[in-house]
């Protein structure tokens, strides 16, 4: 190949492959991680069926039943039952199925204002069948029964299922506080067990892993699944040698990065009233500012469910690295003038265009995306490019001179931020690029911002679960689309 042309395609194919590499070893390692917690746990007789009813997200209030007066507590859930004596509680399963093969006991920890009956009652399609069937009186109680032999209702689906009730049964206006409720098993380690981890083939992309991974626990709910070969490998050791960190870690976290806020906001006003301005220190800030948000991502976060300290911690660290006067104030233009959205438009057409080739992929094995979740994508997407456009791409373009390859420092930073997500960081690689290149050539920030929204939505709807599983990022790229 001419040398001309090969050297322009080196750098983005080492990104690419980098980029790959990240998220192969990511996921493998998240799934290594959770092996070893399902075995643990299966040890001690541990399922992965437990709720806490303290935490709002235990109950999926839409599929329950007598919930109006309910109100949640430090202590757990405080039910005040309705005229007709009953609440059903939807057990959270966040998209699981559950073993009933491998569970045999419950435990319920809860306290009742008058003896109450207590049933709970899983299934798939069709009607529930009774797992449980027991009454419980006054009073503080812990308890753990045998569970019944799990028979499918006639009619109902014979898979695994999906859905899990807790059905009170009561005089009306019975309080109750519940506290926890977990599925239980006799201990068991070693082979036989039903957290022994599931060997996953290699598979050249992290998605088609995944939607191994998915099939496969709707067959076997309660297995392990990790990665083989030398990845696995690999993921394991990674595993032991990055403990997850405790949430203490991470409230205690907070309070660094708000006085990280208060110094970005001290040196924002000074730079205003100061002659010379403070000395800019890009790398720092771009260190502090995308590297914590990049380690979090990682370590698998944002999740299903995001403790408020991980969330604030996103949230400083952006604030920190917008605060921070910009080395070179840009004068923007606010929506831009007639050539800036001419060009946002030519490439917007131009990547549509390279993009539609997608939509005749096999997506046979692909589950339907629900598009009401892509209806904040426009704001999303505008927050996205102010972050490129005023606070990466500046500090990136005093550090690299050159114009290029600072527009490409910028599509890696921007591709960094989509991790582990891996076809995602490669699409949002090639776009940041361009789009930083835009944004310092016409100072406009809306043509950009539009032209992203667009080509997100496309991508998404064009695009087969089995190459882009998801727009998700950190840990909510595991969940199933």
């Amino acid at each position: 190949m001419n040398r001309r042309i090969a050297q322009p395609l080196l750098f983005p194919v080492l990104v690419l492959a980098g980029f790959w590499l990240l998220s192969q070893l990511t996921v493998a390692t998240w799934l290594a991680r959770e092996a070893n917690q399902r075995q643990a746990d299966w040890a001690q007789g541990l399922s992965p069926w437990r709720w806490d009813f303290s935490q709002p997200a235990a109950v999926v209030r839409p599929g329950s039943h007598g919930l109006d007066a309910a109100r949640g507590t430090r202590d757990g859930l405080d039910i005040t039952l309705p005229e007709d004596g009953i609440a059903n509680l939807s057990l959270a399963l966040r998209g699981e199925r559950i073993d009933t093969r491998a569970v045999s006991r419950v435990r319920m920890e809860l306290e009742a204002g008058a003896p109450a009956r207590l049933m709970l009652l899983a299934g798939s399609t069709g009607p529930p069948s009774v797992w449980l069937d027991a009454t419980v009186d006054p009073g503080p109680t812990a308890l753990e029964l045998a569970l019944q032999p799990f028979d499918a209702a006639p009619g109902a689906s014979r898979a695994p299922p999906d859905g899990l009730f807790l059905r009170i049964e009561s005089a009306p206006g019975t309080r109750l506080t519940l506290q926890a409720l977990a599925l239980r098993a006799a201990p068991c380690a070693g082979s036989g067990c039903p957290g022994q981890p599931h060997a996953a083939p290699f598979f050249t992309m992290p998605e088609r892993l995944l939607a191994w991974r998915d099939a496969r626990l709707v067959e076997h709910p309660a297995a392990a699944i990790e990665a083989a070969g030398w990845l696995g490998s690999a993921a394991r050791a990674l595993a032991r040698l990055t403990p997850e960190l405790p949430q203490a870690f991470w409230r205690i976290l907070t309070l660094p990065l708000a006085l990280l806020v208060l110094f970005a906001l001290a040196r924002r006003r000074a730079a205003r009233t100061q002659t010379p301005a403070p000395a800019s220190r890009p790398l720092a800030e771009l260190a502090i500012g995308l590297g914590l948000p990049l380690a979090l991502l990682l370590a698998g976060w944002p999740a299903r469910e995001t403790p408020l300290a991980i969330t604030i911690s996103f949230a400083a660290c952006v604030l920190a690295l917008a605060l921070f006067p910009a080395p070179d104030p840009p004068r923007w233009r606010g929506s831009g003038d007639r050539n800036a959205w001419r060009a946002a438009l030519v490439f917007t057409l131009a990547a549509g265009l390279l993009l539609a080739p997608l939509g005749g992929l096999d997506d046979s094995a692909s589950a339907p995306r629900d598009s009401a979740r892509f209806l904040r994508y426009p704001l999303w997407a505008l927050v996205q490019q102010w972050l490129l456009l005023v606070a990466i791409a500046p500090r990136l373009r005093l550090l690299i001179p050159d114009a290029r390859l600072a527009a490409l420092a910028c599509g890696v930073a921007f591709g960094l931020l989509h991790a582990p997500n891996f076809a995602l960081m490669a699409f949002t690689f090639a776009g940041g690029t361009v789009w930083a290149w835009l944004g310092w050539r016409h100072r406009a920030l809306l043509p950009l911002a539009a032209s992203h929204a667009a080509l997100g939505l496309w991508l998404v709807h064009l695009a087969p679960t089995w190459l882009l599983r998801s727009a998700e990022i950190g840990g909510r790229y595991l969940m199933a689309p």
